[in-house]
């Protein structure tokens, strides 16, 4: 196993208002030791919490949750991986990637065992965001062949089968998620546009066209704990146009624009208790805005270099993030 190659503390510039609190915890910067270093594109924390996955050269880096430090390696088939997702109950890693113009796939890794449960190739193009429902029935994947494509598994261990390909996107589709009741899964597009899809038949549900420029990352809010009426979920969206967009994508309504980034956004994530979301791109720079106004609560920069990915861990209390530069770095938030 070869360790990283630099070790030093991150540089944070803070702006504070009432409302936000971040503070430092064990916050590590790590980069990869290859010459060549490998940008951070994707990020996820295991559904313990223990452990922290990023993607590596033809492997998946595990890292500690506490400082971002590399502990081992798995090995992945993927020339680029682009995008890595946990089921719900943490028994199966997807990575998602592929080779950019001539072919994308998705591999089901066994985490137990760390080998290949199922293996999916039918994209024609890099696969750039992959998801499971929250029930972890239904896996999705949305890729550079101007498609995405929905599996669904009969059983809790069973294997997951095609049920649909949803077309109508005119440029990459850049992001997939699911709704937090699995009635809906959204796309978003280099297009500009973000797509509400049924998860029942694959129905193209509505479209929004409001954003001025690629639409890169989707996240939804977590669903309230416990509510006699559940309200339309809330999903932000991130765009090149240098804005967060906040949608209530089952209703078809768009609800605010979040301004303040100076640069294309690049990934966006939702607080644990739903209360704020994180966005941050090309500028180097996190933001956290007020889940319930366009209010910027604080800021930080978290190095000099884009950045691609941003992942929170299950308990909500630490903030990962990884960059152009091959960097890892993590933070505590409250």
């Amino acid at each position: 196993m070869s360790g990283p190659s630099r070790f030093f503390p991150a540089v944070l510039s803070i702006r504070w208002s009432s409302g936000a609190c971040l503070f430092l915890l064990g916050c590590r910067v790590w980069a990869a030791a290859e010459a060549a270093t490998v940008p951070i594109t994707a990020l996820a924390f295991t559904p313990d919490g223990q452990e922290l996955v990023s993607n590596g050269a033809r492997r998946v880096d595990v890292r500690s949750a506490k400082d971002c430090s590399l502990q081992r390696t798995v090995p992945c088939a993927l020339s680029k991986i682009t995008a890595l997702a946990f089921d719900p109950g943490g028994s199966v890693l997807a990575a998602a990637g592929g080779e950019p113009g001539v072919s994308g796939a998705v591999l089901l890794l066994d985490w137990r065992t760390k080998t290949v449960r199922q293996h999916f190739t039918n994209a024609t193009d890099l696969v750039n965001s992959v998801a499971f429902s929250h029930d972890g029935s239904v896996l999705a994947a949305a890729s550079g062949d101007h498609r995405a494509r929905l599996w669904r598994r009969p059983g809790t261990n069973g294997p997951f089968a095609e049920a649909f390909t949803l077309t109508g996107h005119a440029g990459p589709v850049l992001a997939v998620a699911f709704s937090p009741g699995d009635g809906t899964v959204v796309t978003a597009s280099a297009d500009r546009s973000i797509k509400v899809w049924s998860t029942e038949d694959g129905r193209l549900l509505r479209t929004f066209g409001h954003h001025l420029e690629a639409v890169n990352a989707l996240a939804f809010r977590p669903a309230a704990m416990a509510s006699d009426k559940t309200p339309p979920a809330f999903c932000a969206s991130a765009s090149d146009d240098r804005t967060v967009r906040i949608w209530q994508p089952e209703i078809g309504r768009m609800v605010r624009i979040l301004r303040g980034h100076r640069a294309a956004v690049l990934t966006v994530v939702y607080a644990q208790d739903g209360r704020s979301l994180f966005s941050a791109g090309k500028e180097g720079i996190i933001r956290r805005f007020s889940a319930d106004s366009d209010e910027r609560l604080s800021e930080w920069r978290a190095g000099e270099d884009w950045i691609y990915a941003l992942a929170l861990s299950p308990d909500g209390r630490q903030l990962a993030y990884g960059n152009w530069a091959g960097e890892v770095g993590a933070f505590g938030v409250r």
